[in-house]
């Protein structure tokens, strides 16, 4: 009887200590090394409904060119790839830049298609320059580069960042919760909140909850909320992965939101 009760208490502890979740705090300043790159893709994919379902992803390579004095960090991006694939309404269309360039010839494309390349194939590798504080704030927005950087749009590149998510100023611990404002890329007008908070932290990783409340736009779409969570590294910040969830609210299914290093 008291082996058995031993053995019951035993168990007990082992579980609540596997559930309990760190005490630790970290700083919340981004910490990248000297020479960092990395390529993070961006994606966006719907589950079939009734008006089909579409995927794109851009690949977006990073590489950090320098940390100043005041601590704000200064990176040199470009897209490198996009993906496209799609059904709508029984009409698919499919597009891989990596493809067409390795193949050097546009032949397979239908007219649709054709036109989807025609309007990105200029910004493929094209380097633009953008500049984060220690939290991952964009300071400098996004500027091409080179004499011909004017012929460009920057909206473009506008939602790519290294640091898909700014930290607060003070330190991260289970629990510290954080808001973040901006508005559509798109629609200036649709106002876009984050609400981040942090999950769990590990001895290597950082996990943070995040809901995405987005306004309602022009009385067809009602406010709508996303839900996910990003896993980040501990000593860096560096983004390793990360989704948010939305029901669509037109025809049914989930938009999913995917974020990740190559």
């Amino acid at each position: 009887m008291r082996k058995s009760f031993y053995s019951i208490v035993t168990m007990v502890l082992f579980l609540v200590s596997c559930s309990q979740k760190s005490t630790d705090k970290v700083s919340s300043t981004i910490n990248f090394p000297k020479g960092f790159t990395q390529t993070l893709v961006l994606g966006t994919e719907t589950s079939a409904n009734k008006q089909g379902s579409f995927e794109e992803m851009s690949y977006v390579h990073f590489q950090l060119d320098e940390v100043t004095a005041d601590s704000t960090f200064v990176f040199t991006g470009k897209v490198t790839r996009m993906q496209y694939k799609s059904d709508i309404f029984g009409e698919k269309e499919s597009l891989d830049t990596e493809v067409i360039q390795s193949l050097n010839s546009t032949k397979r494309l239908s007219a649709t298609e054709l036109e989807m390349y025609n309007d990105i194939k200029q910004y493929l590798d094209k380097e633009f320059t953008l500049t984060l504080d220690k939290y991952g704030n964009i300071i400098k927005e996004a500027q091409f580069k080179g004499d011909d950087s004017y012929l460009y749009d920057t909206s473009f590149v506008d939602q790519y960042t290294p640091v898909p998510l700014a930290f607060p100023k003070e330190k991260l611990a289970v629990g510290t919760t954080w808001d973040f404002n901006t508005e559509n890329p798109l629609i200036a007008s649709q106002k876009i909140k984050y609400v981040y908070t942090v999950d769990d932290i590990t001895e290597d990783r950082i996990f943070v909850d995040v809901e995405m409340t987005i306004d309602g736009f022009a009385g067809m779409l009602k406010k709508n909320k996303a839900k996910g969570i990003y896993e980040i590294d501990r000593k860096t910040k560096r983004f390793i992965k990360g989704e948010r969830t939305m029901n669509i609210q037109t025809g049914g299914g989930k938009a999913i939101y995917k974020i990740y290093e190559l």
